[in-house]
């Protein structure tokens, strides 16, 4: 069978998806590490600083183009079986089978999917396309010669909005379940389960990824809404 053939079966799209999925946990973790210096009291010189070199070095850009295509073809991917296992069973339970055939968390991946992939566009619209395409303040620092791009203070102005905190705060919600679920779901696709191990990746999926991530995500625009 074909490359182009076996990533078109059930089997094959599966480890796109948790192919896809570690790649952007992996992502998560150091967009947390960088968004933590709006929390810094130096009037936004190390987030500013860092912006400035995502937004310019060119292997960053290259691998954040690359991101980009791997969120969308995540969403994709998961859609498709979404649907197609819809498909295979077209007429539903009577009863609802519950945590006897699938997790609670697997149920609402479609709908924890929907309302991520709403923030994420939300997200990017707000910060990434006004840092790239739209008007942004600068700010010199001393020390530096050339003004910098004044994302923090866009960042401060942007989280005094009540209901774009709610909002963030929701999308961390759908960010949580989403890779509770996603976590194992990748690591079964993959094989890697194993009693000796099981422990260690539960832990992993839900305390790190499912839990300390997320909250560290909405602990920064809550903090700067009540700063």
């Amino acid at each position: 069978m074909k490359w182009s053939q076996f990533f078109n079966t059930s089997i094959g799209k599966k480890l796109l998806v948790g192919a896809t999925g570690l790649f952007l946990c992996s992502f998560v973790i150091v967009h947390l590490a960088g968004n933590f210096q709006l929390l810094y009291n130096d009037e936004g010189k190390a987030f500013n600083a860092y912006a400035a070199f995502m937004g310019h070095n060119s292997l960053i850009q290259f691998i954040a183009w690359g991101l980009k295509i791997v969120i969308l073809l995540h969403a994709f991917i998961a859609i498709q079986l979404t649907f197609s296992n819809r498909a295979a069973r077209p007429v539903k339970y009577a009863v609802s089978p519950g945590n006897q055939t699938s997790s609670w968390f697997s149920r609402q991946m479609a709908i924890m999917g929907s309302i991520l992939f709403i923030f994420i566009i939300i997200h990017l619209a707000n910060f990434w396309a006004k840092f790239h395409y739209g008007e942004m303040p600068l700010r010199t620092y001393p020390g530096q010669e050339e003004p910098l791009k004044d994302l923090y203070l866009v960042s401060q102005e942007t989280f005094k909005t009540g209901w774009l905190v709610v909002l963030y705060v929701i999308g961390m919600i759908g960010l949580s379940f989403h890779l509770i679920h996603g976590f194992k779901s990748a690591c079964q696709t993959f094989g890697l389960n194993h009693k000796k191990y099981n422990g260690l990746l539960s832990f992993i999926g839900i305390w790190l990824f499912g839990i300390a991530i997320p909250v560290g995500f909405a602990i920064i625009p809550v903090v700067i809404y009540f700063k």
